[in-house]
């Protein structure tokens, strides 16, 4: 009689795991996302999670599925009413810039998922913990490796000083709390911007003519060479401003950022 009772408390036991079990997959299986971050976007479609996102910005345009999911906005002004109105589980808001969105958004009681990478390691850690958020660990944890596995540090002696403009008006460029300054580094160069404790810092032109780039990369469409007082900057002197990198590979911390760093290896060791 002991014996049998034991065996059915634990049989009950098991069953209200399993019912419990059961239940989390329903609730993730059923899960509503709103992407507020185009790299999230994307990292959301690699780990296999594309299919929960049932809204985005109109800057989420890559991969092509996301031209068919409901925009909540720009990145810069999503409308709160639209997300809500898409009753999500969870919203993935990036900071600084989603600031105001997180506070309202909060206000109404709607979980966000923050999204503010300033170096590679926090960006390997923002990916382990959405997929531990949304059940999809291991392919999070597969991305981390795929990742690392093809961002290999250059060796370099001389490493080559690099501006990167991200916007002309006013300069922006990129100071040391980013991912892109480690990505700089670990492809043989080395941030001419790097003592700057900031993520996009606003310089002024006569600071990048006083520290005189190797290389000079530009994100933007504007031509730089004809700049007054630019003439000798040994980049634009020895030809070497690059213009043909994509932005959404170096800027957006996803999936795409092993081409990135592919281009960017290739514009500071060619």
């Amino acid at each position: 009689m002991l014996v049998s009772t034991r065996k059915a408390i634990l049989s009950a036991g098991l069953l209200v795991l399993c019912l419990a079990s059961c239940a989390q997959d329903e609730k993730k299986s059923h899960y509503r996302i709103v992407s507020l971050s185009p790299a999230m976007t994307e990292i959301l479609f690699s780990i296999g999670a594309g299919d929960k996102i049932v809204g985005v910005t109109t800057f989420c345009d890559f991969p092509e599925e996301t031209r068919n999911i409901t925009k909540v906005g720009d990145f810069s002004h999503p409308s709160i009413e639209r997300i809500i109105g898409l009753k999500p589980d969870l919203v993935i808001v990036n900071l600084p810039e989603q600031s105001r969105v997180k506070r309202e958004l909060e206000k109404m009681n709607v979980r966000t998922f923050v999204s503010s990478p300033a170096s590679l390691s926090e960006l390997y850690s923002e990916l382990s913990a959405l997929g531990a958020e949304l059940g999809l660990q291991k392919t999070a944890d597969s991305l981390v490796s795929y990742i690392k596995d093809n961002l290999q540090a250059e060796v370099s002696s001389e490493p080559k000083r690099v501006y990167v403009e991200i916007s002309p008006r006013p300069l922006v460029t990129i100071g040391s709390a980013t991912f892109l300054n480690d990505l700089i580094h670990m492809a043989g160069g080395v941030n001419i911007f790097a003592d700057l404790d900031k993520d996009y810092p606003v310089v002024g032109q006569e600071a990048v003519i006083t520290r005189d780039p190797d290389i000079i990369i530009v994100l933007h469409p504007e031509d730089i060479t004809g700049r007054t007082g630019w003439q000798n900057v040994r980049a634009i002197k020895d030809g070497r401003v690059r213009t043909d990198l994509d932005p959404d590979h170096l800027m957006r911390p996803g999936p795409r950022l092993v081409r990135g760093f592919k281009q960017l290896k290739a514009a500071i060791n060619d």
